[in-house]
């Protein structure tokens, strides 16, 4: 059985700009989305797919998930879905994990986990985006509106 491939952030940035076959899946919760910001997909061709793994204000298991996310794959890739690389993305990498090692079992082989995430590991201050992850590497980023 395949296993998710964990990757930085700047691997992933270059993966989705030059593999027309890829997409980034992030996982993180609406309210995520809309006070944290999102990555701007504008130079991988809006290739993105804003889909909560868990859902607020308890953080249950998205109960849609699976069929949303298999919906939105298809009408991407037609009947290459399952060929699709999916990067999962999270605030810090676990939870984007835990839904790559989901969606493996649903039959995509090549799903890639972004290691530390949107905003990655906190700081000696508490604060995250500083350290590590996409916005600390100073990847495309907006605020959703």
């Amino acid at each position: 059985m395949p296993s998710v491939v964990q990757i930085n952030p700047a691997q992933a940035f270059e993966l989705l700009k030059n593999d027309s076959n890829s997409v980034l899946v992030d996982v993180r919760t609406f309210e995520e989305f809309k006070l944290v910001g999102v990555v701007n997909p504008d130079e991988f061709n809006n290739r993105m797919i804003l889909l909560p793994w868990q859902i607020m204000p308890q953080m249950g298991l998205n109960p849609e998930f699976n069929s949303d996310l298999e919906k939105e794959v298809k009408e991407i890739f037609g009947d290459k879905a399952l060929d699709a690389k999916l990067i999962f993305i999270c605030r810090s990498g676990a939870r984007s994990n835990q839904a790559a090692s989901e969606v493996i079992n649903l039959g995509y082989s090549n799903c890639y986990n972004l290691s530390y995430g949107f905003e990655g590991e906190p700081n000696q201050l508490g604060e995250r985006g500083k350290l590590n992850g996409w916005k600390a590497e100073s990847l495309p980023w907006r605020q959703k509106q």
